[in-house]
């Protein structure tokens, strides 16, 4: 018997198995045991992948939950966020897109186990016909390798958005890669956080994407110390993708307020919708931004 039961929705202990019209299936990395989640993120019931899946079928049944679109939009979440920090953003997509924020223990899964996740998660939705992306942190970076395996999932993506995503790595971080604690705070994925991996380690993004950043456009930023413009987490330098179709630099904001910010939801809704920002071109702040954009 299953007691209805609030949760934090998984996030060091649980991967996101299924999803469906905002429920989802997450199996604990522990003791292979599943849990149904509702779009509250309340246990709905436990135990194999295939009662979780039958209850969930019962649900939809006995609730009657309509059948979601065909097209999707699934949010990657990057180190120490959550698929909570999307909720927001998902409500602008509601009503075009099925919404999904794919979640995965962080700080135990390397970028191979991870990226195996996400296939799975993915494939099982034989039904969605198109697939787009928005991606923060080193979610960007897990779909980009997740895109260089081919999947065939990959055939149905449509356009994706970066926010805040270090492309080129966070460089800060190299002169700390050999202490104790390094591997400690950033788990297994620490490598991937280092720009020679981030850049040499996984191939270039291989669909069609816009990036959105922050900074100030004076070329210091929030965070001095991170040596120019950036967010007070990410450098602009290091979110820079000359490949990319689209660029904003937001001015002024705060990397952890990017996700529920209306002017940067409203952008990325318009580019997933019709490509472009909304005036078709790519948008700059300030001859300090349009340096930037242009060196190597």
């Amino acid at each position: 018997m299953n007691v209805p039961f609030f949760t934090c929705g998984g996030l060091f202990w649980w991967v996101d198995r299924y999803f469906y019209a905002g429920w989802r299936i997450q199996e604990c990395i522990w003791t292979k045991r599943c849990r149904l989640l509702d779009p509250y993120r309340i246990r709905r019931a436990s135990g194999k992948f295939g009662d979780c899946y039958q209850a969930l079928m019962k649900f939809v049944n006995d609730w009657e939950i309509p059948q979601p679109p065909k097209k999707a939009v699934v949010f990657l979440h990057g180190l120490y966020q959550g698929t909570a920090g999307f909720e927001k953003m998902g409500s602008h997509f509601d009503k075009d897109y099925e919404t999904a924020a794919f979640s995965y223990p962080m700080l135990r899964y390397d970028i191979v186990r991870t990226v195996d996740a996400l296939n799975k998660f993915l494939d099982k939705r034989a039904d969605i016909e198109e697939l787009n992306f928005v991606a923060t942190g080193i979610g960007g970076l897990i779909l980009r390798a997740a895109l260089s395996g081919n999947p065939d999932w990959a055939k149905k993506v449509g356009r994706s958005v970066f926010i805040a995503v270090g492309s080129r790595g966070y460089a800060q971080l190299r002169q700390y890669h050999d202490k104790k604690w390094f591997r400690w705070v950033f788990g297994r994925m620490a490598d991937l956080l280092l720009p020679e991996y981030a850049v040499a380690g996984i191939p270039p993004m291989s669909k069609e994407f816009a990036l959105i950043m922050a900074g100030r456009g004076d070329g210091k930023g929030v965070c001095p110390w991170l040596n120019g413009d950036n967010d007070g987490i990410l450098r602009v330098a290091d979110a820079k993708d000359k490949t990319a179709k689209a660029d904003f630099l937001a001015m002024n904001r705060l990397n952890p307020l990017l996700l529920t910010d209306d002017q940067i939801i409203g952008l990325t809704y318009g580019f997933v919708k019709n490509g472009q920002f909304g005036t078709g071109k790519r948008i700059r702040v300030g001859q300090y931004a349009a340096n930037l954009w242009d060196d190597n």
